[in-house]
C-alpha cells in the first residue's frame, strides 16, 4: 500500500452539523485488533480490542459522536466496554466529544499534561474554533508518561511526545499479534501533523505556540523515521489514505500492512511544513 494523500475536506464541520451523510463511513478493521470507528471521513477515531476491554483513540466532534457510537455497536461492542480514552492532541476535532464519551463510557481519559494546560489556557485556539461545532470542556484523569506505557489486556501502548502541531501532541505505538500466522505487527498513529499551526502567520496570532515547536517537529523527523512501524494509521484519513481499502481487511490479506509508509509519511509532512516557509 504505497503512501497516498488526498485533499482535505473543504467544509467538514458544516457537513457533519447539517449534512452528515456526505461524510459517513461504516466501521472497518485496519489491523488484527484495531478498527476505524469515527463514522465519518474527516477525523480518525480508532477502537482497540485488548481482550479485557476497549481503548478508544480520539473522539472527533460532538456533531459526529452518534456516528462513532453507532460504529461501536455495528462491530458488536458497547460503549461501556471502553475502559480508556486517549486524546492525541487538544484540538476540538479530536477531543470535542471527549466529555460526552467519558460520561457515556465512564472510561479513564488520557491527554498530555502540556496540551491539557494549553487547552485550559487557550480555548480559543483549541476548542472554540468553529461556530457549527459545540464541544464541551472535559477533565483529564491521567497524563501521559513516555516512560510508563498504558496497559490493558494484551495491548501495551507506548506514548511519545511529538510537539509541533500543538505543544503536547502525542503519538501512539503498540504491538498486535495476527491470530492466523502468529506474526507480530507494530501499529502507530502520529498525534498530529497539521501545517496549519506550524506557519509564521499562525505564530503571529497564537498566544501559546511558538516557532520553536516547528523546529522540534523538524528535529524529530529522523528519530521517528527510525522507528519500525508495520501499520501506520492517520489522525486524519486524507493524510494516509485508508478508506479506499475499507472492508478489505482479513487476517490472511492485510491491505494496511506496509512498513515503508510510516517513514514516507513523516518525511512528507515535514516537507509540507518546510514548503510553507519559502
Amino acid at each position: 500500500m504505497p503512501l497516498r494523500c488526498t485533499k482535505p475536506i473543504p467544509h467538514p464541520v458544516k457537513d457533519l452539523a447539517y449534512e452528515p451523510w456526505k461524510l459517513e463511513v461504516k466501521p472497518f478493521q485496519v489491523s488484527p485488533q484495531t478498527y476505524f470507528v469515527a463514522g465519518q471521513s474527516w477525523v480518525g477515531c480508532y477502537l482497540i480490542d485488548t481482550g479485557e476491554g476497549l481503548i478508544l483513540i480520539d473522539t472527533a466532534i460532538p456533531e459526529s459522536m452518534y456516528m462513532l457510537v453507532d460504529s461501536i455497536y455495528r462491530l458488536g461492542y458497547k460503549p461501556e466496554d471502553i475502559k480508556k480514552i486517549l486524546i492525541s492532541h487538544a484540538h476540538f476535532d479530536h477531543c470535542g466529544a471527549a466529555a460526552a464519551m467519558k460520561a457515556l463510557t465512564k472510561a479513564e481519559l488520557y491527554i498530555s499534561r502540556e496540551d491539557y494546560e494549553f487547552y485550559k489556557a487557550c480555548p480559543e485556539e483549541t476548542m472554540v474554533l468553529d461556530p457549527d461545532s459545540h464541544p464541551q470542556m472535559f477533565e483529564a484523569d491521567c497524563f501521559y508518561d513516555d516512560d510508563q506505557p498504558i496497559v490493558l489486556g494484551n495491548v501495551t501502548i507506548r506514548t511519545m511526545l511529538t510537539p509541533g502541531h500543538t505543544i503536547g501532541c502525542t503519538s501512539f505505538f503498540w504491538e498486535e499479534r495476527n491470530p492466523v500466522n502468529g506474526e507480530t505487527y507494530q501499529v502507530a498513529m502520529h498525534g498530529g501533523v497539521g501545517a496549519n499551526t506550524m506557519n509564521d502567520d499562525y505564530y503571529k496570532i497564537s498566544k501559546y505556540l511558538t516557532p520553536d515547536l516547528r523546529e522540534r517537529f523538524f528535529s524529530d523527523e529522523e528519530k521517528l523515521k527510525e522507528i519500525h512501524v508495520d501499520i501506520a494509521l492517520p489522525s486524519h484519513p486524507n493524510q494516509i489514505e485508508i478508506i479506499d481499502c475499507a472492508g478489505q481487511y482479513t487476517h490472511e490479506s492485510q491491505p494496511y500492512l506496509d512498513d515503508t509508509i510510516w517513514a514516507e509519511f513523516i518525511h512528507e509532512r515535514v516537507r509540507q511544513v518546510k514548503a510553507l516557509m519559502k
